[in-house]
């Protein structure tokens, strides 16, 4: 045949473009395989109930593959290297479901620069055999590229190194063949990617099926992992909202800015308080609100918090999280923003990319000369806090480096809370100027079974159709030890002389609660994302709490606690637990908060998960925190506010 060369050349072709249709077939069922949790059964139900999702995803997944083949222009060695890429997407993929019950997003793959990242949804023990089969796969491509090289030749080696450079190359074919696929690439996404986060559905008819904004775990469910990972793709910057000007946003601001100025009653932080305390508590949240389906023994898992409860004012934040991104939890509170209107992370995607960002820890930096100090006992590069830290207001971070508590729960890796209490009682006892510290504990975190207790108090009472009851209740056994530290804690503010606010909280729950997160009623699901908050002081609160006003506003939202519970603030989202602490000091606060007043009274949980795919009624106040939000985050800066 090597008289033929234009017939072998075009049976290269055929032959390529065959294997890889055949490949892109291949690895759509292998994605949605392992997207199952390698369930084969669930795997052909869907592909039968959902044959055009099925197709559409090949399709994509031959325009990627196809086009990394023109680029390198080695079609078999591409195929290998594209099916190990899957292989090792789709096992993070299954590893952070386990472990979070959520699927595998964009905005995993731009922490790669930081410790712990992807590695955090990984079995290391399991990892060898996956690089093992990668490394086979790569091989096996590389042997067959080189077979079929030598068996289509159409020329000898010596006459290719007679033809000019672009020929040898084959620049034209590889060009147009780059063209032609991105081109393809193009098109058959872009209905995926440019949909509007305002929308909280999106119905395709021709795919028999719908893109879901709010809920990512529900839109991979419906849709798989191709489509859902290519739609939040579209999703990683906030949508410009309507109306959004130079002229709308100075209106808004002054409109805040004269409430600010009118509001004469308050007095400045530094007059109410010496010290402020804010601190997220890793993985918190209360198991007797979930005995229905995970009643245990031993008794309250959380004694001391039922009397913080009784004491001071308190309630449940609804974490718009489940399992983690405990970095969306942490902007909204610090900021007072919210991440409703982004299908991003905050800290990886916006805040470098700022100069500053007004916070409540610029706010006592700025305005009261407060000493600002963060404290998070882990690698200080996770979610880029210390890119970040510096640009919301903080002069120094501590992350577990620098340390000098670092004490932890048996085999835990992790760093244990009372090392971080510590922490923050030798920055109280040793500076006398006045401060604001923001605190990130680690107790708790994933995996939830590492501390390893030698007891186990709260054992499940039944563990029918429980996936994982040991790791449940070692999170329990971990909250429970927590629960001591922080009643330790304020046991040592009760005695400092400096008048000290904490505004306490969980930021998710553990992503091991399978039967409230998946439940197919909403008022379960809503369990799962509660996470007790309160507001202790060590002197008396200029403001008391409505603590009548919160019992209604809970009610309304549709949550009935126990009246003797002691809860006397509503359940609200993070963006709204820092305007809280502030009104209850009757401290004086910026535009932003005055937003908040209405904004939070309004809608006080702003979180896709809560909301179930409804529309909050868009009130002014929502209209104008969006616009302001926008123009922080994203926009061209009108309001000048960072």
């Amino acid at each position: 045949m090597r008289s033929y060369p234009r017939l072998r050349g075009i049976a290269k072709v055929v032959l390529s473009v065959i294997f890889l249709v055949g490949l892109a077939i291949v690895s759509a069922w292998f994605i949605f395989y392992r997207q199952q949790m390698q369930d084969l059964d669930n795997t052909w139900n869907f592909i039968n109930e959902k044959p055009a999702i099925f197709w559409y995803s090949s399709l994509i997944l031959f325009f990627l593959v196809a086009l990394l083949a023109a680029i390198i222009w080695r079609p078999f060695l591409a195929g290998g290297i594209f099916f190990a890429i899957i292989s090792v997407v789709t096992y993070i993929n299954m590893q952070k479901y386990a472990v979070r019950a959520a699927p595998l997003l964009p905005e995993d793959f731009l922490l790669a620069d930081t410790a712990g990242n992807l590695t955090q949804f990984v079995d290391l023990w399991t990892i060898v055999r996956l690089i093992c089969g990668v490394v086979l796969i790569v091989l096996a491509s590389v042997l067959t590229e080189h077979s079929a090289r030598k068996l289509f030749a159409v020329r000898t080696r010596e006459a290719w190194r007679q033809l000019p450079w672009w020929k040898r190359h084959e620049l034209v074919p590889r060009l147009s063949f780059i063209v032609v696929l991105w081109a393809g690439l193009i098109l058959v996404t872009s209905f995926i990617t440019h949909h509007a986060d305002s929308d909280y559905s999106e119905k395709v008819p021709w795919l028999d099926t719908e893109f879901v904004s709010w809920s990512q775990t529900e839109n991979y469910e419906k849709n798989g992992f191709v489509l859902g990972f290519i739609y939040n793709l579209g999703g990683l910057t906030m949508q410009e909202p309507a109306g959004y000007s130079r002229s709308k946003i100075a209106e808004i601001v002054a409109d805040y800015e004269e409430q600010a100025e009118q509001d004469t009653k308050r007095e400045d932080l530094d007059a109410v308080v010496d010290n402020v305390v804010i601190i997220l508590c890793e993985t918190f949240y209360d198991p007797e609100l979930l005995d229905k389906y995970y009643s245990h023994t031993g008794g309250d898992v959380l004694p001391n918090l039922r009397r913080i409860f009784s004491e001071y004012p308190s309630g449940y934040m609804y974490s718009p999280e489940y399992g983690g991104n405990t970095a969306n939890i942490e902007f909204e509170v610090f900021s007072g923003l919210t991440n409703y209107w982004a299908s991003t992370i905050q800290y990886t995607n916006t805040i470098p990319k700022l100069t500053t960002l007004e916070t409540i820890v610029s706010l006592a930096k700025n305005s009261y000369d407060f000493d600002t100090t963060a404290i998070h006992s882990y690698d200080g590069s996770m979610y880029k806090r210390n890119i970040n830290y510096p640009k919301m207001g903080f002069d120094e971070f501590i992350d577990a480096d620098k340390m000098r508590h670092t004490e932890t729960e048996f085999s835990s890796e992790h760093i244990n809370d009372w090392s971080v209490y510590q922490e923050v009682l030798d920055l109280l006892k040793d500076n006398q100027e006045p401060q604001l510290i923001g605190a990130i504990t680690m107790q708790n975190h994933a995996p939830y079974h590492a501390a390893k207790y030698p007891v186990l108090n709260f054992q499940l009472v039944s563990t029918d159709d429980v996936k994982d009851p040991y790791s449940i209740a070692s999170n329990f056994e971990s909250m429970h030890q927590g629960d001591q530290y922080i009643a330790d804690f304020l046991d040592e503010l009760d005695d400092l002389d400096e008048r000290t606010v904490v505004l306490w909280f969980g930021d998710h729950a553990a992503g091991v609660l399978d039967k409230y997160i998946k439940s197919n009623i909403k008022e379960e699901r809503d369990l799962a994302h509660l996470t007790p908050y309160f507001i202790y002081t060590n002197f008396e609160l200029p403001q008391a709490p409505d603590a009548e006003s919160a019992t209604k506003t809970n009610k309304k939202l549709g949550f009935d606690f126990d009246q003797t519970s002691g809860i006397d603030l509503p359940t609200t989202s993070p963006n709204c637990l820092s305007n809280t602490m502030l009104n209850l000091l009757n401290a004086k606060k910026s535009a932003l908060y005055y937003m908040l007043d209405r904004v939070c009274a309004e809608t006080p949980i702003l979180a896709r998960s809560y909301l179930n795919g409804d529309e909050p009624e868009k009130t002014k106040a929502l209209t104008d925190y969006e616009l302001f939000s926008y123009d922080i985050l994203v926009g061209k800066n009108y309001s000048g506010a960072k």
